[in-house]
């Protein structure tokens, strides 16, 4: 089990997993951490019950009103210095 869940908003995120979906965030978070130690620009998908090997689940409180929209799709980015400064996430080291 592994779901992100958002508020209706978008500005809040509950996360729910068990040990399985925990072992493979951290699995592919360690997969985009060696890419950086190489100074590459990985990134990454995590996909939803529309793809033909989902990782999420949809999982989510039934009672929870601050619980609305399942995330489908979480793309996650690694940056090394420079691309980060390139794509104006960071400001450039002086």
């Amino acid at each position: 089990m592994l779901s992100f869940v958002t508020d209706q908003s978008g500005t809040f995120l509950s996360i729910h997993a068990d040990l399985a979906g925990i072992t493979m965030l951290i699995d592919e978070l360690e997969g985009l951490r060696e890419l950086l130690l190489e100074d590459d620009c990985p990134h990454s998908h995590l996909f939803g019950a529309a793809m033909s090997s989902p990782q999420l689940t949809s999982t989510k409180f039934s009672d929870d009103t601050d619980e609305k929209n399942l995330v489908w799709h979480v793309k996650i980015y690694g940056w090394n210095e420079e691309w980060a400064v390139r794509h104006g996430l960071k400001p450039p080291s002086t």
